[in-house]
């Protein structure tokens, strides 16, 4: 008997260690569909809400419409919100059914009330697509699909501590169980409705979807207590274009994925139209980057390459799954559950399902170890792992790290008024060298660096910005001057010669001066004079 009793307690520590790897709780009390039997759920009860926000200080609609008559309605920008989040058990109105996701995309708020019949079209709708893509469902097993319980409880009572947020653009019935599963590990999910989605023009639509996301942000930062400088932000396919735009645009965000985003095809000029965009600056995105993909699918991302090398100041890893027949629409909420429960039964089908579940299981420790510093999660992100219930020919996952920025010229500054300006060189001298973005390269920015030290009477300071300068821009007579200067209020008479020496060769070159080269010269003469 006792070695029964210690081969239990073993079996026993081995399925606990299994459980807190993948953080399933069982003991949460949480009701588990079909649909979550196989991913890793996490401990918190999921609440779910849908708002409808207004930014009083945007006006989207004109006062009078086409026929000159006054518009009745509100100017100002609505906003619409999904939101998904840690709550308190046994607490909100009614569970979300999976049926529920197939139409809540034309609500304003949770309990809104639209027909029957309505409602019925919508669903029918989507199973009409799912079918074209994925093939034929029964309709006793469609309509017990509908009705699946789902983790979500509408208008659940949040928790009272704060959690990360994850932010994005809502694409209908696609990314519910990843936000469910999300927000079950502790994270506030908010999927802004896209207001316009007949208009596939990324480009143009971030101009008023990023205002929309920093609008929500500060909603949730007042009224929901939201970690506000621990956000991450993803998107799935045309949805996740604009996540990339705004890690690119706001510095609160410090961690970027997205899901078979479709930017970097050739494909209809997708990745020609997604650069025109304001915000589109590769070298401004300075955070770990997680960009999922099928294999198969990624074939025709030919501008990834470009992208990575001008993003080099973000860490990017890229997941790529590599399972025949996964496709576009296996990362979704509908795929999935089309593989997991009308198709169970098939072998390919239960290999693409795993892929949906290893995607999400990265998904969660790249936010994991980005948001939460959890230690564990960067293990995991830091080489292959080995997954028993997941088969290493599944997927492939690879790293660029990144390369250090220099700082821009405000940065530079501070780091000379906390660390000395000889710190400050070495930290400049070694990481100029591979940002051609820094606006140090600026000589402008620099040369008023510069005369800031010179006006407080930091002379060492300000003349090493100068002669920084100059090493940088050696054939700008200008900027020789105001090392010149510098010497020369400093009282160093023969560097003050140095320079004044080399403003006389630089304008000697030259056939004729302009009117400021030609005050330069006299100034470098006069200064010449010991």
């Amino acid at each position: 008997m006792g070695s029964m009793k210690g081969t239990y307690r073993s079996l026993k520590v081995e399925m606990i260690i299994v459980l807190l790897l993948f953080g399933i709780d069982n003991i949460s009390g949480q009701v588990r569909s079909s649909i979550y039997k196989n991913l890793p759920v996490g401990k918190y009860a999921v609440g779910f809400k849908i708002i409808t926000l207004t930014d009083s200080n945007r006006v989207s609609k004109p006062a009078y419409d086409y026929l000159g008559e006054k518009n009745s309605s509100d100017q100002f920008r609505k906003i619409t919100v999904h939101l998904w989040y840690p709550s308190k058990n046994n607490s909100g109105r009614r569970r979300v059914e999976y049926g529920d996701y197939c139409y809540n995309s034309l609500l304003t708020v949770t309990n809104e009330v639209i027909s029957k019949e309505r409602k019925n079209a919508v669903i029918n709708n989507w199973r009409t697509a799912m079918e074209r893509f994925l093939g034929k469902a029964g309709d006793d097993q469609w309509n017990e699909l509908v009705t699946t319980p789902m983790l979500a409880i509408e208008d659940a009572i949040g928790m009272q501590e704060k959690f990360p947020l994850l932010i994005g653009l809502m694409r209908p019935f696609t990314t519910g169980i990843t936000n469910e599963f999300l927000a079950s590990h502790g994270y506030i999910v908010a999927m802004l409705k896209k207001e316009e989605p007949g208009d596939d023009n990324w480009a143009k639509n971030a101009r008023y979807e990023i205002p929309d996301m920093q609008f929500v942000i500060s909603y949730l930062k007042r009224e929901w207590k939201v970690e506000s400088n621990n956000i991450g932000t993803f998107g799935f396919s045309g949805a996740g274009f604009v996540p990339v735009l705004f890690a690119m645009h706001d510095s609160r965000v410090k961690a970027l994925a997205d899901l078979e985003c479709l930017m970097y095809f050739d494909r209809d000029s997708l990745f020609q139209l997604f650069s025109t965009s304001d915000y589109y600056d590769p070298s401004n995105l300075r955070v770990p980057f997680l960009h999922i993909f099928g294999r198969e699918s990624s074939k025709g991302e030919k501008s990834i390459g470009e992208f990575e090398n001008k993003a080099k100041f973000s860490k990017r890893y890229r997941l790529l799954l590599n399972q025949t027949g996964f496709s576009h629409g296996d990362l979704t909420m509908q795929g999935y559950v089309f593989r997991s429960i009308l198709k169970s039964n098939e072998v390919i089908h239960e290999s693409i399902r795993k892929c949906f579940e290893l995607f999400n299981i990265y998904l969660l420790n790249f936010f994991n170890a980005e948001l939460k510093s959890d230690r564990k999660a960067s293990v995991f992100l830091s080489a292959k792992p080995t997954l028993p219930a997941f088969p290493p020919v599944l997927w492939d996952i690879s790293v660029l790290n990144e390369v250090v920025p220099a700082p821009n010229s405000t940065e530079f500054e501070n780091i000379i008024r906390k660390k000395g300006i000889n710190e400050a060189l070495a930290i400049v001298k070694a990481t100029l060298t591979g940002d051609s973005s820094s606006n140090l390269l600026n000589g402008n920015a620099l040369n008023n660096l510069g005369y800031t030290f010179l006006s407080e009477r930091k002379y060492e300071e300000a003349i090493a910005v100068f002669k920084l300068n100059t090493e940088l821009h050696p054939g700008d007579a200008n900027f020789f001057d105001s090392l010149a200067e510098g010497y020369e209020v400093s009282g160093d008479i023969e560097n003050r010669v140095k320079a004044s020496g080399k403003i006389i060769d630089l304008l000697g070159k030259k056939s004729m001066l302009s009117e400021m080269e030609k005050t330069l010269k006299v100034t470098a003469e006069r200064r010449l004079i010991k």
